[in-house]
């Protein structure tokens, strides 16, 4: 009851009559498709805007499915899920020409 009491008191000139805030606040330039062909100037602009937002998104994507830090496992034990990365290449490239194959077999053993 309180909160349509609240939600009814914005039904006042000031926002909704003639000359009030809505009909102020159009749509900025290049929001709608209609004024994007318009301006031809900010379609580059759109594109490699659209493109650094795919990449953000797919790099943080790559970030919390690939990575070590983030622990989707839930085990308490991190060794458990730091073995799934045992003779695995965890880098996109691989310049060095290292055979991951063997790797974890060198290196030392802390748990038992």
């Amino acid at each position: 009851m309180f909160l349509t009491k609240f939600l009814n008191g914005a039904d006042h000139p000031y926002l909704f009559g003639p000359g009030s805030r809505k009909l102020n606040n159009k749509p900025m330039q290049g929001m709608t498709t209609k004024s994007l062909k318009h301006h031809k100037a900010l379609q580059p602009l759109f594109v490699i805007m659209t493109g650094g937002i795919i990449f953000v998104t797919a790099y943080c994507y790559r970030q919390a499915a690939k990575t070590t830090d983030i622990n989707w496992a839930k085990s308490k034990d991190l060794g458990d899920h730091m073995g799934y990365y045992d003779n695995r290449q965890f880098k996109w490239f691989n310049p060095g020409g290292h055979d991951y194959s063997k790797m974890s077999d060198i290196r030392p053993q802390y748990r038992e």
